[in-house]
């Protein structure tokens, strides 16, 4: 596992909050121009079994999930519905790797999935919708 953020990866602007606790989390364009996410896990997102808490996967995630509605929507939005499943376990102390993939945009909903990751093992899949704002 890698134990700092890959060549390329920046860190959130917004580091407070919820994201400053459970992350920092980190972005780039990937060389198909879509973006890509993680976070540096540790013993923060564990849970008493020894391995990343699910809620730390999904907290990851519908950031994520939200920040790729905007980019792609320039305007805010928020949760409407988040279905997940998880695959597999991981313990602390791996990078994690985020993907989305937008599935429709209107002008008031977006239909969008992601994954998490940690290497080539799938972690969590997740659909969800999002809310998109007027102003």
């Amino acid at each position: 596992m890698t134990v700092s953020s890959p060549p390329g990866f920046q860190a959130f602007a917004v580091q407070d909050g919820y994201i400053g606790t459970n992350g920092p989390y980190y972005w780039r364009q990937s060389p198909d121009g879509q973006p890509e996410f993680g976070f540096l896990s540790d013993e923060r997102h564990g849970n008493p079994n020894g391995v990343l808490h699910g809620g730390a996967l999904l907290g990851f995630l519908d950031t994520i999930l939200g920040f790729s509605v905007v980019l792609a929507g320039q305007r805010r939005c928020a949760t409407v519905s988040l279905d997940s499943r998880f695959i597999a376990t991981i313990e602390p102390g791996g990078w994690i790797t985020g993907r989305t993939t937008m599935k429709k945009l209107s002008r008031s909903l977006a239909f969008i999935d992601a994954e998490a990751l940690a290497g080539d093992k799938l972690l969590v899949t997740t659909s969800a919708v999002f809310r998109i704002f007027d102003s």
